[in-house]
């Protein structure tokens, strides 16, 4: 009974050696076989296997294999076939034709290859010229640039200017600069015939034109009687303004109280004074330097100035009165 045991214990464990090695023979002959069939697409791009349910398929992928059965040199009949017949979870193998591979250089710019080719000549690429700064424009002669700051240089000799200013910290012109208002015939400012009405200045003989300098102050600042004025001077274009509109009530029989002026150059009209206790004056909003711009409502300010004098006189006890006000630009 003993002998028998012994025989039969001997040849299970003969029999799983034997089924041992000959699962591993087998395993070790599915995966010859299995880099075989890999190695039929060795020469494709990004090579895979998907496991899909009829789907995961990228445009552009080309089929293989279907469950490992090669597609290659196959029929668009055979191949549509074969994948038809296919049930459940399918295997595929695919690859990508338009995969760039990594060690590709791309060409450059030019369309020229071979950038790094140490085979191939290069031309070195020149060294570009130093960009050359335009010299600054002579102060003397510089014209003033619209919309931007232009340093000019005026030979006074200690002469009259002959121009009128507006702005101060004291006036309803505040800022920093002073606005042209009139360039007088026979002055220094005419003959130099640069600055024209509307230019701003913002610095002269190096003092720069702050808000908190009063009217007086700017005046003695500009209006100096030295050899020459260096200014930087801003021209705003267009010319900008501020609109202010006011409702004045005069006293039968007495004037509004605005003393208007005709330009030098053009038609039109701005006020030169304000009467002392007219309405005008007594209202606050209106100052030296305003353009008359309508008045009821008639717009007048391209008129001539006579049309303009007439409208304000024939105008009624209560009188709708619009003006623009040069505008000045900060920094």
């Amino acid at each position: 009974m003993t002998v028998m045991t012994e025989l039969r214990r001997r040849d299970s464990d003969t029999f799983q050696k034997s089924t041992t090695f000959f699962r591993s023979i087998w395993r070790r002959t599915i995966s010859l076989k299995k880099k075989k069939a890999d190695d039929r697409f060795a020469g494709y791009k990004g090579v895979r296997d998907i496991t899909v349910k009829k789907a995961g398929l990228n445009i552009g992928d080309m089929i293989l294999a279907v469950n490992k059965d090669s597609l290659i040199s196959v029929s668009y009949d055979a191949a549509a076939a074969k994948l038809k017949q296919t049930e459940g979870v399918v295997v595929l193998t695919v690859c990508s034709p338009n995969m760039k591979d990594p060690s590709e250089k791309t060409d450059d710019a030019s369309g020229a290859s071979g950038k790094n080719d140490p085979s191939r000549p290069t031309t070195p690429k020149p060294t570009p010229s130093p960009v050359k700064a335009e010299p600054p424009a002579d102060p003397a002669t510089a014209a003033i640039r619209p919309n931007t700051d232009t340093v000019i240089e005026v030979a006074a000799n200690s002469e009259v200017l002959g121009f009128a200013l507006l702005g101060g910290s004291d006036t309803l012109i505040n800022g920093p600069a002073a606005v042209v208002l009139e360039v007088y015939k026979n002055g220094v400012i005419a003959k130099d015939n640069r600055i024209k009405v509307g230019d701003q200045i913002r610095d002269c003989n190096s003092v720069v034109i702050n808000k908190d300098m009063t009217h007086e102050r700017i005046c003695l600042t500009i209006k100096l009687k030295v050899p020459k004025l260096r200014m930087t001077v801003y021209r705003p274009d267009p010319i900008q303004y501020d609109e202010i509109e006011v409702e004045l009530t005069k006293k039968s029989g007495r004037p509004l109280g605005l003393n208007c002026v005709q330009p030098i150059e053009g038609n039109g009209a701005y006020i030169g004074e304000l009467l002392p206790g007219s309405a005008a004056e007594v209202d606050g909003r209106l100052q030296r330097g305003d353009f008359i711009a309508s008045v009821d409502g008639k717009d007048v300010f391209n008129a001539d100035f006579l049309t303009i004098a007439a409208a304000l006189k024939l105008s009624n006890n209560k009188t709708a009165i619009k003006v623009k006000r040069f505008k000045i630009i900060p920094r």
